[in-house]
């Protein structure tokens, strides 16, 4: 039951995992609110009700105190001489003793303030004597013990003051008989003094401490003073907005307090109001939480997801826009570089993929330009030994060189391969510049210098001669006087060749070597190739070649001066790679 309960919640959505989180957290705050306000409740209600009963008990001993006084007080009155001689002697007798039996009972009646009267009756129950309030009734002949009544009705008298009667019954214990009935004397007395033995005795403001008789009228009352006479027990028992409790006395009478809870409770109260309140709050925070949750996560995270569900439709340049700056902020600024990285990464290989096309078409166009100019090779070294056979017959040793330096540039440009090392590149140079020199005359001087560690190294082949040439024909033709073309090949850098062709012919001005960098500017860009067959090997075409071999590491500057000369240096890395052996 357990394992489908969790793997349907896992099933569920985060924002319903967390609603339901949330909804059972107030659930059980609740629950708990409730469950420890009925605890607080039952053991509030537990102390007072243990409380009250030490109340009663202490008001039932100061009851039995009463009691125990009024039987004293009785004892000594109808035991002495005087009311047994009265109670014994004839009507003559009694009448000649009124005066002396009036005084003992005022005697008494000065004992105890709330003692209102005293009555006398013989064995017959008729009344012989009597000082002060009367109850007005008779009595029971005879009397079966003490009797306590209940409230009296006295319409002779105050109708505020409330009034009850004690019987004690007179024997005589003189006589052989175990009970011989005397008589009976009855003493009325106010309540005034139970008011005074419930002082004190109500647990709250508005709680009621009562003492009602056996008709259940109310005899003494402390608390709020009732506006009725006669009291229903059951009635208030059975109202559950109160602590009732009661105590039953000898005499019938009955101790009864009444609490009510709602004032048992006032400091309960409050802490249910704190609890509310706190309850208030913690929902408060909860709904600011969900607020929290669905504008800085929620919503952030499912803008996220559109955006990724869109982006294989829309791609391009489009990026997700970061309007958060908390967690989910940083994941998306992650995602947009990593969409910019792969923008990148997919133009790179789209460059790369170009540039080896484009170098496939160079090949290819430098092989059709080979063939091109191939034309017959055998024919051609054929006829070049020829000339320099007959050169030689004749005794014309500068033809014989003439050709010889021919017939290998020319084997050198179209044989197989796409790199030679820099001893064969200067080797082609030279018997370029035996040419020029036999040309010219020796008007013009072309000079190498080189590192020697350099000249095993691999280089690009046809990256020299070209260059030189443009140097004669462009430069160094357009002037009278004698002119160079210096070669210096060195290492600026670890791993790094540099090639500097400069002459010292007419040079350029400031517009035509822009023109000329413009040109070469056009050149790098992907997609566009020189188109060999009319304008052969020049600068354009090394740029191009070295861009396409060696990327970005390669490069190529010019400067120059008009009427002082043209300075052109290529650099380029040294690459591991082999020569393919010629022919193939």
């Amino acid at each position: 039951m357990v394992r489908r309960v969790l793997h349907f919640f896992r099933k569920q959505s985060l924002i319903r995992q967390i609603l339901f989180l949330i909804l059972t957290m107030l659930i059980i705050l609740l629950i708990s609110f409730v469950i420890s306000n009925k605890i607080a409740e039952r053991i509030i209600e537990r102390k007072i009700t243990v409380s009250t009963d030490k109340i009663l008990q202490q008001v039932m001993e100061k009851m039995v105190s009463f009691y125990s006084d009024m039987d004293s007080i009785s004892t000594s009155l109808l035991y002495g001489p005087t009311i047994e001689n009265f109670l014994d002697a004839d009507v003559i007798t009694r009448i000649l003793m009124i005066d002396e039996v009036d005084s003992v009972f005022a005697n008494t009646i000065n004992l105890k303030e709330n003692i209102r009267g005293i009555q006398l009756y013989d064995k017959e129950g008729k009344l012989v004597a009597g000082i002060g309030v009367g109850t007005g009734e008779s009595v029971k002949s005879p009397a079966s013990g003490i009797e306590y009544s209940g409230i009296l009705s006295q319409p002779n008298t105050d109708v505020t003051t409330t009034y009850y009667s004690i019987a004690f019954p007179i024997y005589n214990f003189k006589s052989e008989l175990l009970r011989d009935y005397k008589g009976t004397s009855v003493f009325v007395m106010n309540t005034e003094n139970f008011n005074r033995i419930l002082e004190n005795a109500k647990m709250t403001p508005h709680s009621r401490f009562l003492l009602i008789d056996q008709n259940n009228k109310i005899m003494a009352n402390e608390g709020d003073t009732p506006s009725y006479n006669t009291f229903d027990p059951l009635l208030w028992k059975n109202d559950k907005r109160y602590i009732f409790q009661s105590s039953e006395l000898r005499t019938g009478w009955k101790l009864i307090s009444i609490i009510p809870k709602n004032e048992l409770l006032q400091e309960l109260n409050v802490i249910q109001r704190l609890n509310i309140v706190t309850y208030l709050i913690v929902f408060g925070m909860m709904c600011l939480f969900l607020i929290l949750f669905f504008s800085r996560i929620m919503n952030p995270v499912k803008a996220l997801m559109d955006f990724m569900k869109s982006y294989p439709k829309m791609g391009g340049e489009r990026r997700f826009n970061v309007v958060v700056h908390n967690e989910i902020g940083v994941l998306a600024v992650k995602l947009n570089k990593m969409l910019d990285e792969i923008d990148t990464l997919g133009k790179e290989i789209q460059i790369t993929q170009q540039q080896m096309y484009e170098i496939e078409i160079a090949k290819k166009q430098m092989e059709i330009s080979a063939f091109r100019n191939q034309i017959n090779p055998h024919f051609l070294y054929n006829t070049l030994e020829c000339i320099r056979a007959i050169a030689f017959y004749h005794n014309v040793q500068d033809i014989a060189a003439i050709s010889a330096s021919l017939s290998n540039m020319f084997r050198y440009s179209v044989k197989g391969g796409d790199f030679v090392t820099v001893r064969e590149e200067i080797s082609h140079v030279q018997e370029y510049a035996q040419i020029i020199d036999y040309r010219f005359m020796g008007k013009i001087k072309i000079e190498v210098e080189v590192d020697e560690a350099l000249l095993d190294v691999r280089t690009l082949k046809m990256l020299l001669q070209p260059i030189v040439e443009n140097a004669v024909f462009h430069g160094l033709e357009k002037i009278i006087d004698a002119g160079s073309v210096r070669i210096r090949i060195h290492q600026p850098a670890l791993n790094r060749i540099q090639y500097v062709i400069q002459d010292n012919g007419y040079g350029m001005d400031e517009e035509q070597l822009e023109k000329l960098l413009e040109g070469l500017r056009k050149f790098e860009a992907p997609g566009r190739l020189e188109d060999e067959g009319n304008h052969g090997i020049g600068l354009s075409n090394i740029y191009r070649r070295i861009k396409l071999y060696y990327g970005d590491e390669a490069g190529m500057a010019i400067e120059s001066r008009l009427h002082s000369g043209t300075e052109v240096r290529i650099t380029f890395p040294v690459l591991n790679v082999s020569i393919r052996a010629e022919g193939e």
